[in-house]
């Protein structure tokens, strides 16, 4: 993979990734070599301190030492930076500077150190060059300029001077170490190429894995949107836009929760026959209506009537309990859903209602108030206790609907609810057995509660 093909071919910032990553490996695998080359350095003069004359072979050494030195600083110089992306090609300008300079000393020696006829000087710089310069492919692979410039350097000269020695043997010499040459830019063009592929490779994985978690964030951030979207939205379907309490279809949604679960407890304490814990297990629904309440829009305006719908749902949600539900029926009339409650004492809830109405002030304007009434009416499921599921709870709300029409016309300000008694059974109860509630209380099939003094006075028709 030739440098200017990637580098053209890929993202700007991989490119400088790829870099840093090549230089950052280039001189954390400098050290061992700078360590391991000046070893062979000093052992190559212990061996060949007879071979050559010292004034030679000293001053070589020194040389050599110093530019090792030089280089191990910079190695240092390196490690230190936490940040190289600026000065990445002066770094790696450097570190082949460093390398040609290493790789010129060992040139310089097969001309200045060469002696006249010395088998073992030939042998050692041969065993010793050669090896050193496959070492610095193996350790500076992944650039390219500074295992090139220390391999051509270290190992070229030594064959150049093979030749000049003109004979045979030296040319035969000369011939093998250009082939050992040839090897090594091979295979050190294939290890630099399969470690520029690996990183590239590794950088794009990095980045598609960056994006992927990008998109993932903001696929969880729209479903977090389009859910709080969609939670708004079913609130505003479930609410009413007035008085923010629920609507008639939250309580059709949700309503039936309730009743199975009531259902379940008469069930289970009628296969163990304890009649005792059921006596709170009971929902009681209550219709409230404000009394005379179009006279408040004909006198002082829809939007004064607002204001009381308002107050009328801040004055409800005090007169119950946190488990109990208020819903905006409709109109001025709501439903107020009381849960685990006893069958012989609602009434205490529902006449709280009204005392809470008749004697709060409902302002409607800064300067004004008004007093109001409200009529209520109630109804218990499940309405038989012996057969809970005889009848449902649609025809207790119904139930409940009648009772408070029974309160308006008897005069307003006014509670009624009707309960079985244990005279009544199942066949009382036909679909339309709200027409005959006169005459099935009459007959002690049914048990009317109210607030007014005498229950003769309640009109149940027109």
């Amino acid at each position: 993979m030739k440098n200017a093909e990637w580098e053209t071919k890929e993202d700007s910032e991989i490119v400088l990734k790829v870099k840093e990553a090549q230089i950052r490996q280039l001189y954390q695998q400098s050290l061992t070599g700078l360590v391991g080359v000046l070893i062979v350095a000093v052992s190559i003069c212990f061996i060949l301190w007879q071979e050559v004359p010292s004034w030679k072979l000293a001053p070589w050494l020194v040389l050599f030492t110093l530019i090792t030195f030089c280089r191990a600083y910079l190695t240092f110089a390196f490690i230190r930076q936490n940040q190289i992306v600026v000065n990445i090609n002066r770094w790696a300008n450097w570190h082949t500077i460093g390398t040609s300079a290493s790789g010129l000393m060992w040139a310089l020696s097969s001309f200045y150190l060469w002696p006249e006829n010395s088998p073992k000087y030939y042998l050692v710089w041969a065993i010793c060059v050669l090896p050193l310069s496959a070492s610095a492919v193996t350790t500076y692979y992944s650039w390219k300029p500074s295992y090139i410039a220390f391999l051509l350097l270290s190992a070229a000269p030594i064959s150049l001077r093979f030749f000049l020695e003109g004979e045979m043997i030296f040319t035969v010499l000369g011939f093998l170490t250009l082939f050992f040459i040839a090897i090594l830019f091979h295979a050190g063009a294939s290890i630099h190429s399969a470690y520029l592929h690996s990183l590239i490779i590794g950088y794009h994985n990095e980045a598609l894995s960056s994006y992927l978690t990008e998109e993932k964030l903001k696929q969880e951030e729209l479903t977090q949107q389009l859910q709080k979207a969609h939670n708004q939205l079913l609130k505003v379907s479930l609410t009413d836009e007035l008085t923010g309490l629920w609507n008639r279809r939250y309580f059709n949604d949700t309503i039936q929760k309730d009743v199975d679960q009531v259902l379940r407890h008469y069930q289970k304490n009628r296969q163990n026959r304890e009649k005792k814990s059921t006596s709170e297990t009971n929902i009681v629904f209550i219709m409230v209506d404000l009394d005379h309440f179009k006279s408040v829009n004909d006198n002082y305006g829809h939007a004064a009537g607002d204001q009381i719908l308002i107050q009328m749902r801040d004055l409800l949600s005090t007169s119950y309990r946190k488990m109990d539900t208020t819903i905006r029926w409709g109109g001025e009339e709501f439903l107020i859903v009381l849960r685990n409650v006893s069958r012989e004492d609602y009434t205490l809830h529902i006449e709280r209602i009204r005392q809470a109405v008749e004697t709060h002030q409902f302002d409607i304007n800064k300067q004004s108030s008004v007093q109001l009434t409200c009529s209520i009416g109630a109804a218990v499921f499940p309405f038989l206790t012996n057969s809970p599921e005889e009848m449902s709870w649609e025809k207790v709300v119904y139930l409940a609907d009648a009772c408070l029409y029974a309160a308006k016309r008897s005069g307003r300000n006014a509670w009624v609810g009707i309960i079985p008694t244990t005279l009544a059974t199942s066949k009382d109860f036909t679909p339309h057995f709200t027409n005959n509630l006169p005459g099935l209380i009459q007959q002690g099939k049914l048990e009317m509660k109210t607030n007014l003094k005498d229950n003769d006075i309640v009109f149940w028709s027109d």
